[in-house]
């Protein structure tokens, strides 16, 4: 079996929306969500930057987290 490590994915999307001259902030970025989404779901390898070994906090085999400390963790990175 493979050993695990953990991993920080650098991507950079852009996406081009029109929008009225006086748009909000939230309103700009409810038109550009889903075009950013889709844009990462169809062309992931396009969009990427970098693949680096995470140094600040490394995968510990021994450590247990529950499946909710998991997704708390991958959100924030």
């Amino acid at each position: 079996m493979s050993k695990k490590v953990a991993k920080l994915v650098y991507v950079s999307l852009v996406t081009r929306v029109v929008v009225d001259e006086n748009a909000t902030e939230q309103e700009i970025m409810e038109l550009a969500v889903p075009k950013l989404s889709e844009n990462l779901m169809d062309s992931p390898f396009e969009n990427l930057e970098d693949i680096t070994d995470d140094l600040e906090c490394p995968f510990d085999e021994n450590i247990e987290l529950s499946e909710e400390e998991i997704n708390i963790l991958n959100l924030r990175k």
